[in-house]
């Protein structure tokens, strides 16, 4: 009997028993992973590191960031834990430090027209123009009383600036960042539907305007103050205005779980989608949730990827990133050493700042900014046939990726118990570009695949995919793998697994 797994793309599922977990053969779950991503939609690999951008020279921890773009031109805006302000420029490596103090922690941004709007809690709104001297406008955004409104819900809508502070969403006019008063084209809407409850979020959605709060979500139509109608939608809502993003026909927000508001039918009818977090909800009770409101969410289009920073009990930084593979529809942990502070996307790829002043390029490079990636993934409990019997594995193979250099280290569970494990063996794969005409001095180590015995020159082939030979001891119900490794050469790019010559033991 011949058992072989060429679908090890589940991701993580902590939804589902040690015993449920290994019977899809299908389709591979994962019992956890520290730094492994899902490989050509089918296989395993080591993630990539990230490496320094730029410093602010202060040191000063990184609060907030945004990009500036306007068409290839892009530039980063960065706020700090001083209240400094910044502009880095990619194309020479430039850090301009802008001529303005905050005194918010909680900077909001957005994009409008060629340049970006922020706003804090503690600072009113204003403009940073896309040109030569960043020039700042205050946008002089004011209430009822005639007091500058400050806040942390900020979008565009339809060529409109939308801020909400309290239960009130002040709008401008269309095309404007500095007129919010102009009758009949530019003013606020309080209270709606009676309900006085605070405005956490704002996010335009294909034709609307969703308003988030905490335990509801209303849907603003219209194009102009004639013709705005606020109906309500979900009965679910979020704290985290930094969590709320849209992914083809889906935004998603963050709440108890993650969900979805989703376009469906030939009609396009907005529904509230299933829960996309159910495999990964156990871990929500490690999360931090007095401070679920400072959640972060990118989405990194290039790789079809969804990174959540959600704040964990006992940590001050974003040291552990869930990544949601929207294709695969699984999930993965990215683990980093760096106290990261703030995150956001630009050029395409993810951002990250510190709070010594560093902000990084992720998934770039072979290290963490020098230092080793550590990575682990173990494998459901494999029964491999029947649960209720004992079996002898007299050969285990792990189906390798010839691109990829591997080295790793694995051990094995046994019978559904994952604190004691054999001890670690050693995978080792070289990948070669050409063939290799082997001599007398070539090591037996290597995994080497020969000519028959009575050919003239013994020849190792590069073969498509490499089978590295595993050994499991005794016999057992069932086992789990545990792959590991840590050095800065260590690797694992991993596309299928083999377990042949099978027998039951009882």
């Amino acid at each position: 009997m011949e058992t072989a797994y060429y679908n090890l793309s589940g991701g993580i599922n902590q939804a589902l028993t040690k015993t449920e977990l290994g019977m899809d053969t299908k389709k591979m779950y994962w019992a956890d992973s520290q730094n492994i991503q899902i490989y050509k939609n089918r296989g395993i690999e080591k993630q990539l590191g990230n490496t320094i951008l730029c410093t602010i020279p202060e040191n000063e921890g990184i609060t907030g960031m945004h990009e500036m773009i306007y068409k290839d031109d892009s530039k980063l805006v960065i706020t700090t834990e001083a209240g400094s302000l910044y502009i880095f420029k990619p194309q020479n490596n430039q850090l301009i430090k802008l001529d303005k103090t905050l005194t918010g922690k909680k900077t909001h941004f957005a994009s409008f027209l060629n340049g970006v709007l922020c706003i804090s809690e503690s600072d009113g709104l204003f403009y940073i123009k896309n040109n030569a001297d960043f020039d700042i406008v205050e946008c002089e955004l004011k209430d009822a009383s005639n007091e500058r409104v400050k806040g942390e819900v900020l979008t565009v809508y339809r060529s409109r600036v939308w801020v909400a502070s309290g239960s009130t969403i002040y709008y401008s006019a269309l095309g404007s960042y500095t007129d919010f008063t102009t009758e009949d084209d530019a003013g606020y809407i309080s209270d709606f539907h009676t309900d006085t409850s605070e405005i956490t979020a704002l996010k335009a959605y294909k034709d609307y305007l969703a308003i988030y709060k905490k335990d509801m979500v209303y849907l603003l139509t219209g194009i102009s103050p004639s013709d705005f109608a606020i109906v309500p939608f979900a009965d679910r809502g979020t704290t985290a205005p930094g969590s709320v993003v849209n992914v083809d026909n889906k935004q998603y927000f963050l709440t108890s779980g993650i969900y979805a508001l989703e376009q469906v039918g030939e009609l396009n009818q907005i529904q509230l989608g299933s829960e996309i977090s159910q495999k990964i909800k156990p871990e929500f009770e490690n999360f931090n949730k007095k401070s679920l409101s400072n959640s972060i969410c990118v989405h990194y289009a290039d790789k079809n990827q969804i990174w959540f920073f959600i704040p964990y009990n006992s940590d001050d930084y974003y040291h552990t990133i869930w990544i949601n593979d929207y294709v695969n529809k699984a999930w993965y942990k990215r683990v980093v050493p760096q106290d990261v502070t703030a995150a956001c996307l630009f050029e395409d790829y993810v951002v990250t700042g510190d709070a010594s002043g560093n902000i990084y390029r992720e998934d770039y490079g072979n290290s963490f900014a020098g230092e080793p990636i550590k990575f682990m993934w173990k494998s459901p409990f494999l029964a491999i046939g029947s649960a209720h019997h004992r079996k002898v594995i007299d050969e285990f193979y792990f189906v390798l990726d010839d691109a990829s250099d591997n080295k790793f280290d694995f051990s094995v569970y046994k019978d559904y118990d994952g604190q004691y494990a054999d001890d670690p063996e050693k995978i080792y794969s070289s990948h070669f570009e050409h063939l290799i005409w082997a001599d007398d001095s070539t090591s037996d180590d290597l995994p080497c695949h020969w000519t028959p015995d009575d050919a003239e020159i013994p020849v190792w082939p590069v073969n498509k995919d490499v089978l590295e030979k595993a050994e499991i001891s005794e016999a057992n119900y069932a086992i789990q793998l545990c792959v590991e490794g840590s050095g800065v050469n260590e690797n694992a790019t991993i596309i299928g697994l083999q377990f042949r010559e099978i027998y039951n033991d009882d």
